[in-house]
């Protein structure tokens, strides 16, 4: 079936307007950010198999809703790439056997791979024919795969596409945590280096668009605190630092956060005599509001575990470690701390 991609729509979303668009196949669906013919060269590619379970009923013990949501925020910071959702419940077979397979998981307590040997399932058979027939229309040859399935590395490679692997950092919890388990060690999906943290010692994080990035205060989530929006948790702690109103609102009207921060210090000599005294209080608030108001990032958060939080920069020896552990991680503290009150449900509302 020849694809046309001339019917489309707009798809809002926590992360920016994605398009939609009909590919006259009710099981490939297709979704990008900008215009699908202006992709540029090696975008992000995302080839999505259907999950209901977790992406219709909020499932937990696995992480196929988790990776999409990480693949749509990633596109976005980019602001290009293409999404390939396409209709394969367990892993190809259909959805009554992956019930069966699941059934078997939870009841019999086998894992995934043994749960389809017992069902005499091949363990995995989708096929990608129609990611193949979208980039030769699109005249794509290389792309950055969002992906930790070296199956599907292989399947596009085979396919004369170029591809460079951009691995998916898992959302952790009980619920799933066997079942990432054995799909690292026995279907051999690679988990990033920097995941090794959710197994041993501490979690690192710093840019926004690196894992564990929505830590970031840089990440794009907007929040709402003294009745007002912001777009970042930056720009409402910059803004914060002055207490004229026209100064706030500029720094609030900052198109990043990057410049947000930049405009706040040449404003510096207008700051607040007491900043040094309540920035922290200051800081906490903004947090509470980011992952009150955004339950994902909450999720995000608590997966972590016991594990230490440590923002790694050396541009900071306050709220980050300054590279070297000698920094005080005044931010990896606050977050600490805001994650041990989720888990005792006293998170205090702000606004």
């Amino acid at each position: 079936m020849a694809y046309l991609l001339d019917n489309w729509c707009l798809i809002p979303t926590p992360w920016g307007d994605f398009r939609m668009y009909d590919t006259g196949n009710e099981s490939v669906r297709v979704v990008c950010f900008g215009d699908i013919y202006q992709q540029g060269e090696k975008p992000l590619l995302r080839m999505h198999s259907s999950c209901l379970a977790s992406e219709v009923f909020a499932a937990t013990d696995c992480d196929c809703a988790d990776q999409l949501r990480e693949s749509m925020q990633r596109i976005a910071q980019e602001a290009r790439g293409i999404i390939v959702h396409l209709h394969q419940e367990g892993r190809g077979h259909g959805l009554s056997k992956k019930i069966r397979a699941v059934h078997l998981m939870q009841f019999e307590m086998l894992d995934t791979v043994q749960a389809f040997d017992h069902l005499e399932l091949k363990q995995d058979i989708r096929t990608y024919e129609e990611v193949i027939r979208l980039l030769r229309l699109l005249k794509i040859t290389s792309v950055r795969l969002i992906s930790n399935n070296p199956n599907k590395v292989n399947y596009l490679g085979s396919n004369n596409i170029e591809v460079e692997s951009v691995n998916t950092t898992p959302l952790v919890r009980k619920e799933n945590l066997d079942y990432l388990t054995t799909k690292r060690i026995k279907l051999g999906h690679q988990l990033p280096s920097h995941d090794q943290a959710i197994y041993s010692g501490d979690i690192r994080f710093y840019s926004s668009k690196e894992p564990w990035g929505e830590l970031s205060n840089f990440s794009p989530y907007g929040i709402e605190l003294k009745a007002e929006y912001w777009p970042t948790v930056e720009h409402c702690y910059q803004a914060q630092k002055f207490i004229e109103s026209s100064l706030q609102q500029q720094i609030r009207g900052c198109a990043t956060p990057s410049q947000a921060k930049q405009l706040a210090h040449q404003f510096q000599k207008q700051q607040r005599p007491e900043w040094s005294q309540c920035k922290e209080d200051i800081m906490l608030r903004c947090l509470r509001a980011k992952f009150q108001q955004h339950p994902q990032l909450a999720e995000r958060l608590l997966s972590s575990g016991n594990l230490r939080l440590v923002e790694h920069t050396k541009d900071d020896s306050y709220w980050g470690d300054a590279g070297d552990g000698s920094g005080l991680n005044r931010l990896g503290a606050l977050l600490m701390q805001i994650r041990e009150e989720l888990r005792n449900q006293r998170l205090t509302p702000e606004g």
